[in-house]
């Protein structure tokens, strides 16, 4: 079930005897797209430092209380050709991040929370609303527009901007003409050729 932003989301529940501890929202998502390769079920899943628990005003799951706050979560697939040719298959619970540079060229980045790292790049976005934020630099954005821009990131003050732009989808197809590195919750793929992203709603549960 889909929630909108600032609305009651997840529930308390016992902490799950089968529960899977991460430590990172990197972490995570390793597990849940080897689940994804493998064809098996998701497991009960928390993680210890996360960004996604910023949305819950959290730094990261309390793992060793009785009860834990159960929430629903969507996904993003993203399946992509990668600089030997060979297509792969990631699962983001956070982002999937399209760039060359922060300095130069276009930036694409998929957001089903607001963060990567300490920036709030996507302030309108909420992981369980059924839809991706879609944030894009335009090329021509210059050296010192980007500077300016990165220096509010961490309050989210770079929006409105005439060359960055923000829009919520269920899918996207880039072309990565420059081949760029792809960046899925912190992990790097290098010199990706083409990049499609799907959102995949409540797709997994996580627990806090």
């Amino acid at each position: 079930m889909t929630i909108r932003k600032n609305e009651n989301w997840g529930s308390t529940v016992a902490r799950p005897e089968n529960l899977v501890i991460c430590k990172s929202d990197a972490d995570a998502s390793q597990l849940v797209t080897e689940c994804r390769v493998q064809k098996r079920a998701f497991p009960a899943i928390a993680i210890s430092k996360s960004n996604l628990a910023r949305t819950l005003g959290s730094s990261g799951a309390n793992t060793n209380a009785p009860t834990m706050h159960a929430t629903p979560f969507d996904l993003i697939e993203i399946v992509f050709i990668d600089s030997l040719n060979k297509e792969q298959t990631v699962l983001a619970l956070g982002y999937g991040l399209l760039r060359k540079s922060w300095w130069r060229g276009e930036i694409m980045a998929t957001m089903n929370t607001s963060f990567i790292g300490d920036w709030d790049c996507a302030p309108r976005s909420h992981p369980n609303d059924g839809k991706f934020d879609l944030m894009t630099v335009n090329a021509e954005m210059n050296l010192t527009q980007r500077l300016i821009a990165s220096r509010r990131l961490r309050l989210a003050t770079h929006l409105p901007h005439p060359q960055i732009s923000v829009k919520q989808l269920t899918s996207f197809d880039a072309d990565c003409f420059s081949k760029p590195d792809l960046y899925v919750d912190g992990h790097r793929f290098s010199g990706i050729k083409h990049c499609k992203f799907r959102l995949v709603a409540d797709a997994l549960t996580l627990y806090w």
